[in-house]
């Protein structure tokens, strides 16, 4: 039999197509992105967006046995366990030198902003590094949504530590559950951004009710070793923050030395500003002009050196 798998919107590897391609071929099929009259096809899609075209490869395959799954759906389309729990196919990206996966699901916080509670239900343990750790890799991106909620999380970091591993925290980290213990175990965790060529830490700043939380847990993180500047926090702008309320977010940032990066709601294409600020601090040029200097001049205009007024 022969599976065709296909991935609609992902720019990193589709992990649900690599447990696809895993289980099928322990059952002795074929699985491949490029096959002509394929017996069964799965289409993962990611973003909403997308959801009509990957609906409308169907049309390409009438006689195929046709199965649509992702986050685009809205709703909770998990894998079967025989498929969920199997060691991913990692030979689908011949180039992949990393791991990945999930070792809980779910989170407890219900965000107003965040589909995560409504696709993947409450918060529960999901599996073990090991089950989709490929030995010949030292490399680990994890796609937990909450990891130190687990109580499982010292656990989980020897595993990454005993075994020499390098690791991505791909969704971010809370910085409300960081204690004194919590960050210094992290501060002893390689941890790393997705490419794997620089040490960074991720969290989050989402709602501005957190604040004091989040810049305590930073700071936290801070004092037990961990630099500043290793510290990607995401700022999640457009949702229900104003305008002075972003800015004044991304200057607590910067005052204890964190590098920033606007995540604009749901892409918001309807706030001029919103992109402009986004890109001024996400390609870091307030490292080169202030704000108002950036968003009335032209890129070509931007002066070289850096300066101390920011906005």
């Amino acid at each position: 039999m022969k599976i065709l798998l296909v991935n609609v919107d992902s720019k990193m590897p589709n992990l649900a197509l690599t447990k696809i391609s895993s289980y099928y071929k322990s059952q002795g099929h074929q699985t491949g992105f490029a096959f002509s009259n394929p017996d069964k096809v799965y289409v993962s899609c990611i973003f909403k967006k997308n959801l009509p075209h990957a609906r409308g490869i169907r049309h390409y395959y009438p006689d195929s046995e046709f199965h649509l799954g992702g986050p685009a759906l809205w709703k909770p389309n998990i894998l079967p366990d025989e498929m969920e729990h199997t060691m991913p196919d990692y030979s689908l990206y011949p180039d992949m030198d990393y791991s990945m996966g999930y070792t809980q699901r779910g989170c407890p916080n219900n965000c107003p902003f965040c589909i995560v509670p409504k696709l993947e239900g409450s918060f529960r343990e999901h599996a073990p590094i090991s089950e989709f750790q490929n030995p010949g890799f030292n490399k680990l991106v994890l796609f937990d949504n909450n990891f130190f909620y687990s109580k499982l999380w010292k656990e989980k970091l020897t595993h990454i530590r005993d075994n020499g591993l390098k690791v991505s925290f791909n969704q971010g980290l809370d910085a409300r559950l960081m204690d004194e213990e919590k960050s210094q175990w992290l501060a002893d965790t390689a941890s790393y951004n997705l490419h794997f060529n620089s040490k960074t830490y991720y969290f989050s700043w989402d709602l501005m009710k957190n604040s004091e939380a989040i810049l305590r847990g930073l700071q936290r993180v801070i004092d037990a070793g961990i630099h500043p500047r290793t510290l990607m926090v995401y700022m999640l702008c457009g949702f229900n923050t104003t305008r002075e309320e972003d800015v004044d977010r991304f200057k607590k940032l910067r005052e204890i030395g964190c590098d920033p990066f606007v995540m604009i709601y749901n892409n918001r294409r309807d706030d001029v500003w919103l992109r402009h600020f986004a890109r001024w601090v996400n390609k870091r040029i307030y490292k080169s002009c202030g704000f108002e200097e950036y968003k009335n001049g032209s890129l070509s205009e931007i002066p070289d050196k850096e300066h101390s007024s920011l906005l």
